[in-house]
Parts: C-alpha cells; sequence; structure tokens
C-alpha cells in the first residue's frame, strides 16, 4: 500500500549493514564490545537451568525447520489457488535468501564464538550473517504483512504485529545464547532481511499492481494485491 516503507527499509537496513560490515573488517570497537557481550552472555547460559537451555535451543528449529515447514505451505496454498503475486514473494524471498546468505558468509568468513564448555554444539560454518536472523524478518515479516491488514481490529493487527517481531527478536537472542552467533552476526542479519524483504515484497506488489491496472497505476490510490484468505 505504501512502496516508501519499502524503500526505507533498504535503506535502513542497507545502512546498518555497512556500519556492521565496516566494524568487522576493521575489527573496530563494536566487534571487541560484541565478543565481551557473547562471553558474558555464554557465563550466564553455562549457569542456567535445563527448561531455559531448552527454551534457547527451541530457537533454532524455530528459526529454521519451522520456516521451511511455513514455506513449503505456502507454496502449496499459493498454487494451488494461483495465487501468484504470493508465490513469487515467497520463491523470491526465500531462494534469494540462500544465495546471499551463500555470498556474504563466503566473503566475511568470520568464524563462530568458540567456548571451552558449549552450551548445546558447536557450528563449523562462518557466522556472519546469521541466516536464522535472515529467514527470521522475511517469514515472519511476511506472516504479519499477509494477516495483519486484513484485521478488522487495530488491538488485533497490533498484536499480530508485535508478535512477529517478539519471535523474531527471540530466535536472533536464542542464537547468540546458546553459543552459535555473536551479537553483530545476528544484527546483520536483520539488517540484510530487511533490505531484502524491503525490496522483494515491495517489487513483487508493484509488478503485480501495474499489470493488473496499468494506466491508473499513478492515478488511483494504491492497494496491496494481497488476497484475503
Amino acid at each position: 500500500r505504501y512502496p516508501l516503507i519499502g524503500l526505507l527499509m533498504i535503506l535502513l537496513g542497507g545502512s546498518v549493514f555497512a556500519v556492521l560490515a565496516v566494524s568487522l573488517q576493521t575489527h573496530g570497537p563494536l566487534i571487541q564490545t560484541d565478543i565481551q557481550i557473547a562471553n558474558g552472555l555464554h557465563q550466564v547460559a553455562l549457569g542456567s537451568s535445563p527448561f531455559v537451555r531448552g527454551a534457547m535451543i527451541l530457537g533454532f528449529y524455530l528459526g529454521e525447520h519451522a520456516i521451511f515447514a511455513i514455506g513449503a505451505l505456502f507454496v502449496v496454498y499459493y498454487l494451488s489457488k494461483r495465487y501468484w503475486t504470493e508465490l513469487s514473494m515467497v520463491v523470491i524471498a526465500w531462494g534469494g535468501e540462500l544465495v546471499i546468505l551463500f555470498i556474504l558468509s563466503a566473503y566475511f568468513n568470520r568464524p563462530r564464538p568458540m567456548f571451552d564448555i558449549s552450551v548445546w554444539r558447536q557450528m563449523p560454518s562462518p557466522g556472519f550473517p546469521s541466516g536464522h536472523s535472515i529467514s527470521a524478518v522475511l517469514c515472519y515479516g511476511l506472516l504479519a504483512y499477509l494477516i495483519a491488514p486484513k484485521l478488522a481490529s487495530r488491538f488485533w493487527r497490533v498484536v499480530v504485529i508485535a508478535a512477529a517481531v517478539l519471535i523474531v527478536l527471540y530466535i536472533g537472542f536464542s542464537r547468540v545464547f546458546v553459543g552459535d552467533h555473536f551479537p553483530v552476526d545476528v544484527l546483520a542479519g536483520y539488517a540484510i532481511g530487511f533490505v531484502w524483504a524491503g525490496l522483494v515484497y515491495t517489487t513483487v506488489e508493484l509488478i503485480a499492481r501495474r499489470k493488473k491496472n496499468p494506466e491508473n497505476l499513478l492515478a488511483t490510490p494504491p492497494v496491496s494485491t494481497v488476497r484475503n484468505y
């Protein structure tokens, strides 16, 4: 409905990622603080109860397996209903994320945290940016984008958006808590997720609207092409 929001997401996310990337490459003060936070949180994690550890480990599955399942359900449903706009959003966002993550993680090649005593397990692959964080923004952000505008009550719209934000934050925090990522890795993942979500979802909507009403694209109030479910 408001393409400017997509543009702002791209600018904001790109700016944040640029700052984090430069700090990582130059080993600036932000990275030193990043390591200190990771070490301190690791000590907290070692002293936490099994229930808390289990809840944090769950964030790994909520940020990976659950997202794959949601994506598969999206694809099957949109194919059966022939909702090509929404299908394009899912396929381009999910597929593009894998390519972006592969390129960036290989380029920066930042090792993940290494501890003598691990909370869960040690991950060998590069950690910057966090793939779970990117996926969380794309997936749960899209869910909020699809659901919230269809709710008549402002209260429930706020609830849906707040729930999506909390899930995204929980997944990112859990990755640092169990020692799989540094905080900067997670923040970089959020930033890339913002950029990619803003670019893909806005562009797909604009193209769909142009095809639907090419003559009056600028003359009529913009309306989202996303269907009611």
